[in-house]
């Protein structure tokens, strides 16, 4: 697999609140595992669409990543200002990650003008990526859960890959991480 598209969870839908909180590096190092484990197998693009939360924390681990690693971060939001609304602290975090990346567009040439902006974007990310990381958990329901049903959906009709990331499987990095950290 070349191209990987990672989501997942926004911030405030799991209780983060701010960016230093310490479930974010944990987080950020389970990413990173999983990250890196794919570029050992040949990923040379990490492709996120600019959300707050796991999209800018897998940002944040990929441009850290391209110090050691041929790996490559582009995001394509869906429209164009899609972090007008975004508190300046968030802005500001945004500009950081696209300072770095090696890539950038959106889908639709144009402003907010309806949710189908949405459900395209996805629709244009599932068509031009190999896969699909997702930190989405059944149990705890929130805005992934759509883009699981369209990716669900899809891969029936075409040969894709999805990783998923629970709180279960979260939970046993972090054990094993904080193992590995006492030894």
């Amino acid at each position: 697999m070349k191209t990987l598209y990672i989501t997942g969870y926004k911030p405030y839908e799991i209780g983060i609140f701010k960016n230093n909180q310490p479930e974010v590096r944990y987080i950020k190092l389970f990413l990173q595992d999983k990250i890196k484990s794919y570029i050992e197998e040949g990923l040379k693009w990490v492709i996120i669409q600019g959300n707050l939360g796991t999209e800018l924390w897998a940002a944040e681990v990929t441009i850290r990543l391209k110090k050691q690693y041929d790996i490559k971060l582009g995001i394509i939001t869906p429209f164009l200002s899609h972090t007008e609304k975004w508190n300046e602290e968030n802005q500001l975090y945004y500009q950081q990650i696209i300072s770095k990346a090696d890539y950038i567009n959106s889908v639709f040439q144009d402003t907010y003008k309806g949710g189908y902006m949405f459900s395209q974007a996805n629709q244009f990310i599932l068509d031009n990526t190999e896969g699909t990381l997702l930190f989405y958990d059944e149990e705890h329901e929130a805005s992934p859960k759509f883009f699981k049903r369209t990716l669900i959906d899809f891969m029936v009709e075409n040969q894709y890959t999805m990783d998923s990331i629970s709180f279960f499987d979260l939970s046993d990095f972090i054990d094993e991480y904080m193992r590995e950290q006492e030894n």
